[in-house]
Order: structure tokens, then C-alpha cells, then sequence
């Protein structure tokens, strides 16, 4: 998660990120940065805020799974885009020093391995939704476990930042590239210069998680459709043991509710999936697959606009959910209205 990963030690001092001598490069990407970082924070604080006022948000313990999505992406607005806007307007120069990579790199692992544990977490839950029949589902996933499963998602996401810490020291002592890092110039995680620790922390952290997302997901489309070509079939589900706040349903509408039920969920998880998929592949593709082959062959700038495209994923996720999901959507359109009412 490194700014610097493609700096090698021989000319830490002279290599930027940005062309310094160009003044509209660096003005546009600190503009750019600073929009993204302030849209993030935001759109993630709607999210947060929306939550605590609109009751029917609350209801649905399933929907607690993207509150946290947005406490995870709401602290990378806030302190991971910032620390990495310093590397841009300073063109190229990590101005905070080992401490500072220590944390920066600790933080970048957790918030991006919780924000994909999370995303695994939704797609399981897609998954289940489908695959039980629906007064089963709502017993099955109760506030109690999913509360369990995003601590589980806090916990090992925290692993991740710890672990990184603790093999910092090891890799500068049995590296020798490693050991000669210049703090001064360029933020590069030691481990980097491990390929099996670097492997490890990719496998582990990254890399399974996205394997799981991809796996639930493709077993929910899966699910889905024959859950879809049930309702067809059969009928609408049996809905007593289930509460209703509408009265009396025809036929009709109980068999668009059926399909509604699953097919509003499938919407909100094929759209964070996508935000997935759109900010964190070209990452993976061009600085993990190449980093490991050639991490001199990397270029500086590339890799700093791959990274914001990695962090876009928070803002991508508010707006996603904010599209798919009708209370969330009705909510900014209550408070846009009394925003123009009172001009």
C-alpha cells in the first residue's frame, strides 16, 4: 500500500511521484484529491447520519453490514486520502518519517482489508437471503450475529495492521535493500522487499478476500435465479409467519413484493461489487502482479493516481448504496428540499 513502491534506494532523493517542474500537474492533482477527499467524507457521513434518523434503515439488521461499510470509508476520506494528498503536494516527498509510514501503511492495510472482509460479509448475507426461505433468513440473521460478524471483520482487519507493524522491524534486519530505506524521501513498507512476506500479507489480506466476494456472489446470481423461477412457478412465498404493515395484498402485489425482496438486495451487492471490482483491479493488476516481478519497472505517477482509484472505492460505495436503496435516496431528497426551501 506503499506510495513510494516503485523508488529504488540508490536515488530516493531525486525520484518524485510528480513532475515538480509542472505546476498545472501538481495544482490538478491536488484539486482532484482534495474533491475526492471531502465528496468521500461527505457522502459516507450522509450514509452515517441516515442511519440514525430514518428508523426503517435501523430495522433491517442486514443493513448494519453497510453502516460499517461506511465508517470504514468515511475514516479513509478523513485521514487515509489526506496522508496520501501530502505525497502529491510535496511532489513525491514523504514528509512524515518511519512513524508515519508505519502508520500510514498499517492504516492502508486495515481500512482496505475491512472495507473487502465487509463486502464479503454482504455478499454471504445475499447469499443466505436467497438460498432460506425468508421468515428463516430474518430468525437466522439476527442483530446478535451480525453485530458478531462485523466485529469479527474489525478484529481481523486490525490483525492486518498489526502484523504489518511486527514485521516491519524483521524485514529491515534480514534485508539488506530494505534496511537502507530513506524515511525521509519515501514511505515503502520494508516487507515489500520480502516476496514471501510480501505474498503472505497479499494471499491473506487481499487477495482471499476478494476470492470469497467473487465465490458468494457468483453463488448468489446462481441462487437468485431459482429463487426467481420458484416465485414464477409456485407462487409468492408464505408470508405468516412474517409481520405486515400493509394490509390486505392481492396476488399481484404479493408476487411483486416476492420478487422485490430479492431482487433490491442483488441491485445494492451487483452495485458495490462493481465499485470493487472498478477501483481495486487496476491496482492489483498493475502495481501487485508487476510490483512482484519488477518493482523498479513501476512508474511513480501511475502508481499514485492507482492508489486514489483504490480509495475512490469508499466513495463509489456511498454513492452505489445511496442509488440502490430507496430510504437512503428519499432521505437526501427530504433534506435537499429543506436546504433550497430555506434559501
Amino acid at each position: 500500500m506503499s506510495n513510494g513502491s516503485s523508488i529504488s534506494i540508490s536515488d530516493q532523493s531525486d525520484h518524485s511521484v510528480l513532475n515538480t517542474s509542472n505546476l498545472v500537474i501538481n495544482l490538478s492533482v491536488v484539486i482532484w484529491t482534495i474533491c475526492l477527499s471531502l465528496i468521500t467524507v461527505l457522502a459516507n457521513l450522509g450514509t452515517i447520519i441516515a442511519f440514525w434518523k430514518v428508523k426503517g434503515l435501523r430495522e433491517k439488521p442486514s443493513n448494519l453490514l453497510i453502516l460499517s461499510l461506511a465508517f470504514v470509508d468515511l475514516f479513509k476520506g478523513l485521514i487515509m486520502i489526506p496522508y496520501h494528498l501530502s505525497f502529491g503536494i510535496f511532489g513525491g516527498r514523504w514528509i512524515f518519517g518511519e512513524l508515519g509510514c508505519k502508520f500510514y501503511d498499517a492504516m492502508a492495510y486495515a481500512s482496505v482489508t475491512n472495507g473487502l472482509l465487509i463486502l464479503c460479509t454482504i455478499s454471504l448475507d445475499r447469499l443466505l437471503l436467497v438460498k432460506l426461505q425468508y421468515p428463516k433468513y430474518i430468525k437466522f440473521q439476527s442483530k446478535p450475529r451480525i453485530l458478531l460478524a462485523i466485529s469479527i471483520c474489525w478484529i481481523l482487519s486490525l490483525a492486518a495492521a498489526i502484523i504489518d507493524i511486527g514485521f516491519w522491524e524483521y524485514a529491515k534486519s534480514t534485508s539488506v535493500i530494505a534496511s537502507h530505506i530513506n524515511f525521509d524521501f519515501v514511505c515503502l513498507s520494508p516487507t515489500r522487499w520480502i516476496p514471501e512476506v510480501s505474498l503472505i500479507f497479499l494471499f491473506t489480506f487481499l487477495f482471499t478476500p476478494v476470492f470469497l466476494v467473487a465465490v458468494f456472489s457468483l453463488a448468489f446470481l446462481h441462487a437468485l435465479h431459482l429463487r426467481l423461477q420458484k416465485i414464477k412457478r409456485v407462487g409468492p412465498e408464505d408470508e405468516s409467519t412474517v409481520a405486515s404493515t400493509t394490509g390486505p395484498m392481492t396476488s399481484e402485489k404479493r408476487l411483486q413484493r416476492s420478487r422485490n425482496r430479492y431482487l433490491k438486495p442483488a441491485m445494492t451487492l451487483g452495485a458495490l461489487v462493481t465499485a470493487m471490482c472498478v477501483s481495486t483491479l487496476p491496482y492489483f493488476s498493475y502495481v501487485v502482479v508487476i510490483g512482484l516481478i519488477c518493482p523498479t519497472c513501476l512508474k511513480p505517477i501511475i502508481v499514485y493516481y492507482l492508489v486514489l482509484l483504490l480509495y475512490c472505492t469508499s466513495l463509489f460505495d456511498a454513492l452505489m448504496y445511496g442509488i440502490t436503496e430507496s430510504k437512503l435516496r428519499k432521505f437526501y431528497i427530504s433534506c435537499f428540499k429543506r436546504l433550497t426551501e430555506r434559501r
